[in-house]
């Protein structure tokens, strides 16, 4: 194996390796860590995040991301809860659609802006973060909607369980299902990894850039959506500042995972390992008796050192993740 394969390598999976480390080491020292009920905990925590970080997944491989998942996430929630009123079956069913129906909506009009105006990634998403979460304040006047009636049984989903196994981690495997078959078994995947390596080879190839580029941004509406509704369930109401700084937990365990920022590669499988340890490391903290107000400072450090060490091995690929943005 070359120097460059064995830099490559490094930038791939040195740092993963790093944070399993903590990890075993609770594992082996840990008694709580390692029981049964809180290893379903973390699958439970992690859910929410490992949704929309299979979709930001699918855009950052295209050479994007979308930093308005949170602010999605927070206005599905209270669409859904709205429609729900105070129904049964078919209300929620209706509210649910409608909450994916408006994440999708949204992610649409991301790609529009992205595709279409050729507005850069950064810019575009983040003016509709701030104009989605305007929404939500606006339509919620600052208040707190809770479900009512029948409706309150919706946090079954998020807090339920089936044995030991977490309902809403049922979420988070059907979302890394659909990523894998959209990534591995469809054209539109290999697409999405041939427009993240070379947008202008694609354009001559003959590839649909436009289109796919405007799908991958429909798809993370879609998976910010799911999101939402397992957020808004947790609690059984929707918060106006629910889903703030989920963009960056999704951003944080895609590139974990492998996932290069400037685009043409990464995995769900990756994705899934970077999601399950960071909530091994939030776990690990709580356990520990860390207040939970180091745990954004924790990611963050986390995200910049992962950036760091995989720009520094891959020194041939320096400047390009930042150069697509700007």
């Amino acid at each position: 194996m070359g120097r460059l394969q064995v830099r490559e390598v490094v930038a791939r999976n040195g740092f993963m390796a790093a944070l399993l480390c903590p990890a075993i080491f609770l594992l082996i020292t840990n008694e709580n860590f390692r029981s049964l009920q809180n290893l379903s905990n973390v699958l439970a925590q992690s859910s929410i995040v490992g949704v929309v970080a299979i979709g930001m997944t699918i855009v950052m491989i295209a050479g994007g991301f979308d930093l308005s998942i949170g602010a999605t996430a927070a206005l599905s929630g209270l669409v859904a809860v709205v429609v729900f009123g105070h129904g049964g079956p078919l209300l929620m069913a209706l509210g649910v659609a409608a909450a994916i129906g408006c994440g999708i909506f949204v992610g649409l009009v991301n790609g529009i802006l992205v595709s279409r105006a050729q507005i850069n990634p950064l810019i575009a998403t983040l003016a509709m973060a701030s104009i989605v979460r305007g929404i939500v304040l606006i339509a919620s006047e600052g208040t707190i909607y809770r479900a009512q009636g029948d409706a309150a049984g919706i946090t079954a989903i998020a807090l339920g369980r089936w044995r030991l196994f977490p309902i809403a981690g049922l979420f988070f495997i059907g979302a890394v299902l659909l990523g894998w078959l959209i990534l591995r078994r469809m054209r539109f995947g290999h697409y999405v990894y041939a427009i993240g390596g070379s947008e202008s080879a694609s354009v001559l190839s003959g590839v649909p850039v436009s289109r796919i580029v405007l799908l991958t941004y429909a798809l993370m509406g879609g998976f910010a959506a799911v999101s939402g509704l397992l957020l808004m369930a947790r609690t059984g109401s929707a918060l106006t500042n629910a889903g703030v700084g989920l963009e960056l937990e999704a951003i944080t365990a895609a590139v974990i995972g492998g996932t290069r920022l400037g685009g043409g590669s990464g995995s769900i499988a990756g994705t899934v390992l970077g999601v399950l340890l960071l909530g091994v490391i939030r776990n690990g903290l709580n356990l520990n008796g860390v207040s939970p107000f180091w745990q954004p400072f924790v990611i963050g450090c986390i995200l910049l050192l992962t950036v760091a060490i995989s720009r520094g091995a891959s020194g041939r690929n320096r400047g390009r993740s930042i150069s697509r943005f700007v």
